[in-house]
């Protein structure tokens, strides 16, 4: 049996306004291409399928257009989805009945009777060959938010109670896969989080992880799991484990770079193929339709910068294929109308320029800061936002940009006294 694990898609996202569909779709097809090379049975996606929990009906598209040429393509490969932190579980499960019979999975949240107990068997599913024969079982867990969970309130340690209600939830699953696996079967357990041992993007990730907690011990996933399939980190990486613990856990990470900190990622899947009781694990690396640049790779004067701005070589690609472009500049006080020399320094570069980055020296910024920190207390949010604006870009924000800032406050207010 073979199964392809990957996670953190993020479909419908931007990088600083410029949209990725071009490059998620480029994605999606070549996927198509690796289920029917490697004859996959079953596609496994451990969370954030979307970027946001509202997704556009662009995004949702997307994703039955890929889905419909799947069944088309490779009838009888499963797909098991589990939400992320990024995904609203009631969006995920709202199409759940009619894709069942589609052999589609969509587990946006544990599912309750009408006692209020959980339904564990229904995140309990069977993983089958195209040809129907069964191989083994996925605990299809998703991110775990306070509604899935029973939190002990006799437990006073909040960080403990979250522990122990997320190790019930699992293991109760593995004691239900434990009353139905045969010694041929594979386990295999999915979950969305961050776990003892993952190195995190801080740049990129929300500091959010299962459960609230900032890392989960591997003892909350079952013994007799043989590989457990994580989403929410986006760098592909392998946990390790105590000898005898567990099967391999690895994150397959994101499959394209979703911040400019994340270009030199090695994006990918993880094949996995069942053999003789155990997982062989394959990396395969996703493809990119467009490059990352940063110019220059450490901060460096202006003039420097549009130095090797203009030497930079002319590229001619269509506009979803142009590189997108960090430009690192270091100042000793903000410079106006920075972004426009940028601009017409690559002009005719073919490039998308995504990010100015700005430094200034270490003290006067050690002294900026210490000054925003004594008056912070006594700022207003407009004030806030207007010095972090000075600090980040160079002058103040536009009065459009103000503008939609009061609009958002306004909507926080509001949401407040509700």
């Amino acid at each position: 049996m073979k199964i392809l694990h990957t996670a953190d898609w993020h479909l419908g996202h931007q990088l600083h306004g410029y949209s990725r569909y071009a490059e998620h779709q480029y994605f999606l097809d070549w996927l198509l291409e690796q289920i029917e090379q490697h004859q996959v049975d079953a596609l496994l996606i451990s969370g954030d399928i979307f970027d946001t929990a509202n997704p556009s009906a662009t995004s949702w598209q997307q994703l039955y257009g890929f889905l419909g040429q799947l069944a088309k393509q490779s009838p009888g490969c499963q797909v098991v989805v589990a939400a992320g932190n990024h995904d609203s579980p009631s969006k995920l499960n709202a199409p759940q009945h009619l894709l069942t019979h589609f052999d589609l999975h969509f587990v946006g949240s544990v599912p309750y009777n009408d006692e209020g107990h959980p339904e564990l068997n229904r995140l309990l599913l069977p993983l089958k060959k195209r040809d129907g024969q069964l191989k083994g079982w996925v605990l299809a867990v998703p991110f775990l938010r306070s509604s899935d969970l029973r939190l002990d309130g006799e437990i006073a340690d909040s960080q403990l109670r979250w522990q122990s209600a997320i190790n019930e939830v699992y293991q109760g699953l593995g004691e239900l896969a434990q009353s139905l696996l045969q010694p041929e079967h594979c386990l295999v357990s999915m979950g969305h989080g961050h776990v003892t041992g993952g190195q995190i993007s801080e740049l990129s990730e929300r500091h959010v992880q299962i459960g609230g907690q900032h890392a989960l011990p591997l003892t909350i996933f079952p013994e007799r799991s043989d590989y457990v399939a994580l989403g929410h980190l986006h760098l592909a990486q392998q946990i390790k484990v105590r000898e005898g613990e567990l099967g391999e856990v690895h994150y397959s990470g994101s499959p394209l770079a979703l911040s400019m900190s994340e270009r030199r990622y090695r994006h990918q899947l993880k094949l996995l193929s069942w053999r003789e009781g155990e997982f062989e694990v394959e990396s395969l690396e996703t493809p990119k339709l467009c490059q990352m640049l940063v110019v220059p790779e450490k901060p460096a004067g202006l003039e420097q910068v549009l130095a090797e701005l203009n030497a930079l070589p002319t590229l001619d690609a269509p506009f979803e294929q142009r590189p997108f472009l960090e430009v690192r500049v270091k100042l000793d006080q903000p410079q106006t109308q920075l972004r426009e020399k940028v601009l017409a320094a690559i002009d005719d570069k073919g490039l998308r320029l995504a990010k100015i980055s700005i430094s200034y020296p270490e003290k006067e910024a050690e002294q900026h800061f210490a000054k925003a920190g004594e008056q912070l207390s006594n700022l207003k949010p407009e004030q806030v936002f207007e010095l972090c604006h000075q600090q980040r870009f160079e002058g103040k924000p536009s009065e459009a940009l103000s503008r939609a800032f009061s609009e958002v406050m306004e909507q926080v207010y509001a949401e407040g006294e509700r």
